[in-house]
């Protein structure tokens, strides 16, 4: 088991690493140039400031050497600092992370239990209702999610007026912090982006495993929309202000995270399965 483990995580970094050097590619093509973020005008009146600034942030350097530095200081895990704002990435990260766990969690554990009950649901029904349980995952896989949640908004909090459109309330921070306000603005969002996920779970139920594997690769993938439209201030939202920003080294640091869940949770999946089942192993270990 030690040896298959050990092995997955070697092709888990070689992954991660391949990933990095894509990202890092990928985002210097996207149109613009930070520099215009930075100074502003000035960039056009004062090349000598254009100049030293490039050099503040190694963007002066050959793209191959940029990547190797801001690999090495990645490594040790400082990404830098912010394009837009001057400060430290890893804070700026940090301070988004805790709500993204939070909606993503709440999310994967409703996802679960919605998608469990959904797929017995159906497996126990007759007729119609049956019909209905077993084609209704289909239909919410085909759905783009930020539509779902605007519906969402638009039935529960512009008809009804019962729960927040958007916004994220901390039961931990604040001058009056406020469980229930946390909860009612943590319903929507979860809801939204449980549904996917459930979908798969309802049509998967049978092979538990690999629909976590899933649910959680689906949670990943749709964060990013969900907490646009709910205004989550979590890693999506992050990400989408950085892009919009040009801020590279934000997004750098985003995307990392991002494909370091996707490796952690296929690795955790392997594992999984080399628990519950021995007889799953690598050629080199026959």
């Amino acid at each position: 088991m030690g040896r298959y483990v050990l092995s997955r995580a070697g092709s888990s970094l070689l992954v991660l690493l391949g990933a990095s050097v894509v990202l890092f590619a990928v985002i210097r093509l996207i149109p613009g140039d930070p520099m215009t973020i930075l100074l502003g005008s000035v960039n056009i009146v004062n090349p000598e400031l254009v100049a030293k600034t490039r050099a503040e942030y190694n963007l002066d350097a050959p793209i191959p050497l940029q990547y190797f530095s801001w690999l090495g200081h990645v490594l040790q895990a400082d990404f830098g600092r912010s394009l837009v704002t001057g400060e430290p990435v890893a804070a700026i990260v940090g301070r988004r992370l805790g709500p993204s766990l939070l909606l993503g969690l709440s999310a994967s554990v409703l996802g679960l239990v919605l998608g469990l009950a959904w797929g017995i649901a159906a497996g126990y029904l007759s007729g119609a209702g049956r019909a209905v349980l077993r084609n209704a995952p289909m239909l919410m896989l085909v759905i783009p999610t930020f539509s779902i949640g605007l519906l969402l908004v638009f039935v529960f909090a512009v008809t009804l007026g019962i729960l927040p459109a958007s916004g994220f309330a901390s039961p931990l921070e604040g001058t009056e912090p406020s469980v229930p306000s946390a909860l009612a603005h943590l319903i929507l969002p979860s809801l939204a982006l449980c549904l996917v996920p459930a979908s798969l779970v309802a049509r998967l139920t049978y092979a538990i495993i690999t629909t976590g594997g899933l649910l959680i690769s689906a949670l990943i993938t749709n964060a990013v929309l969900i907490e646009t439209v709910f205004s989550w201030p979590g890693i999506g939202t992050m990400m989408v202000s950085a892009v919009q920003q040009r801020d590279y080294t934000v997004v750098q640091a985003g995307i990392l995270v991002v494909a370091t869940s996707y490796v952690l949770t296929s690795l955790a999946v392997d594992a999984l399965y080399l628990v519950a089942d021995p007889r799953v192993r690598t050629p080199t270990q026959e």
